[in-house]
């Protein structure tokens, strides 16, 4: 059987997804992909046991992360694949990140408390055994662990959406530097679920970013989860002409988000490019 398909877009339990990348890998190996990349968010912890694991000859591992941006305040977010595991200037410029989101933890805790919810940081820190990168999404698991939610999705609609009572903003990278550092780095900057980033004119933004270094856009993506009723032919359309590569996946975070691992997926010509890509950098 030919492994036809690559999912590049997944998280593991080193930021916010509820497998371990070695479990990851053995997924993707059962469905048969041809490519995973493991992106988690500003961490490259999860890597070195992805790229490790035990796993078919016909299953190709991209290294990637996905790092917390802005551009004109809004939020946006840059996928990188091919990082370097061993990058020192990566990694410092990820620690802050990474402490950022350590950081707003008690600050949702007091704002859900004085909306009468009874959570406290020491349940929330129950759950966090070697996650680098937490998020929201783990603040989502306690409402629901504790009963006051049902789902992910509910926690983010009443209190945890950028709008919501017990939302805290984090700090992030300006998204012109986020790309600027992925290629200083020789990694391969994308920019990632772009019909979320909400700005006027996304192709301008777009464009703004590959005068920096911006190489991809991810064109298909599910957004279907966050009751969005956008499609990948949205993204296509408003990238035509642009030389830009077109890449795509589930963004699978195993239990914590409602999409499976390969329900969304990119031919692996797309991989083969992006190691071309990546060799001429």
């Amino acid at each position: 059987m030919v492994r036809a398909r690559a999912d590049l877009h997944t998280h593991s339990s080193a930021s916010d997804g509820s497998d371990s990348p070695m479990e990851l890998v053995r997924k993707a190996d059962g469905l048969n992909l041809g490519a995973i990349a493991l992106t988690d968010h500003d961490s490259l912890d999860g890597l070195p046991h992805f790229m490790g694991a035990g796993a078919s000859d016909e299953l190709t591992r991209v290294p990637g992360l996905e790092i917390s941006a802005e551009y004109d305040s809004k939020e946006v977010h840059i996928l990188g694949y091919f990082v370097p595991l061993d990058s020192k200037s990566l990694n410092d410029e990820l620690e802050y990140l990474r402490q950022s989101r350590h950081d707003r933890l008690p600050k949702m805790i007091k704002k859900l408390n004085d909306l009468g919810i009874d959570v406290t940081l020491e349940e929330l820190y129950e759950d966090l055994d070697g996650v680098s990168s937490p998020g929201r999404p783990h603040v989502a698991q306690l409402l629901i662990k504790k009963g006051f939610v049902d789902t992910t999705l509910e926690a983010f609609q009443k209190y945890l959406g950028s709008d919501r009572p017990a939302y805290v903003k984090k700090v992030r990278m300006d998204a012109l530097e986020a790309v600027k550092l992925l290629r200083s780095v020789r990694a391969i900057p994308v920019l990632a679920h772009p019909l979320t980033i909400k700005v006027d004119d996304l192709r301008k933004l777009i464009e703004t970013l590959m005068s920096v270094g911006l190489l991809g856009v991810e064109v298909e993506y599910d957004y279907s989860f966050m009751g969005m009723h956008r499609t990948s032919d949205e993204v296509r359309e408003l990238v035509q002409g642009l030389d830009i590569i077109h890449t795509g996946g589930s963004d699978y975070h195993g239990t914590i988000h409602y999409t499976d691992l390969g329900s969304i997926t990119v031919p692996m010509e797309v991989v083969d490019s992006l190691e071309r890509m990546h060799a001429e950098l």
